[in-house]
């Protein structure tokens, strides 16, 4: 069982979407004060884990679940390039349109960040590409991953729960999000 002291940020959209996405059990506990985690089942049967560092917690999680990283060496460093790659996404907020740009030519020829298959790194850039809420359409590749991200069980699930949760002005964010 992992608690999840969750906050109403992207990294804990993050979060919340892996692990809707894999099942893992957690308990979420809102309104935290600071993003956190602790696996009371860790992989080594040692002590409960304290996790803090959202991009930490994915790739644990990802081992943890066996999800969200491919099998081959190289394709596992371009799933950590993407995931610590939104770092930057996060950090430059006034740049919204090179960083759209940049996604949409890895879009280009391929369903998701990593390839055709679905990753930590998709999950890991999906909430601050909804957090931006610019338009789309300049951006075929990039809405058409988007959308299909967004159409998903898991990403159905966390918004859905999000949108039960949240305040009135989250509601709003929100509902340009979902279909």
């Amino acid at each position: 069982m992992l608690d999840f002291y969750y906050v109403a940020t992207p990294q804990g959209q993050q979060l919340l979407m892996f692990l809707e996405e894999t099942g893992l059990p957690y308990r979420r506990i809102p309104h935290a004060k600071s993003l956190a985690m602790v696996d009371h089942w860790p992989t080594d049967a040692g002590e409960p884990l304290p996790l803090q560092e959202s991009g930490a917690m994915l790739l644990y999680l990802a081992e943890k679940a066996g999800f969200g990283l491919p099998a081959g060496m190289r394709a596992r460093t371009g799933a950590r390039q993407w995931l610590f790659w939104q770092k930057a996404f996060e950090c430059r907020g006034n740049e919204t349109a090179e960083l759209y740009d940049v996604l949409d030519k890895q879009l280009a020829e391929q369903a998701y960040l990593c390839g055709e298959q679905y990753s930590v790194a998709d999950i890991a850039c999906f909430p601050w590409v909804s957090a931006r809420g610019a338009a789309l359409a300049a951006y075929p590749n990039l809405a058409r991953w988007f959308h299909a991200i967004s159409q998903k069980a898991a990403t159905q699930r966390t918004y859905g729960a999000l949108d039960r949760a949240a305040a009135p002005a989250e509601n709003e964010a929100l509902a340009e999000v979902l279909p």
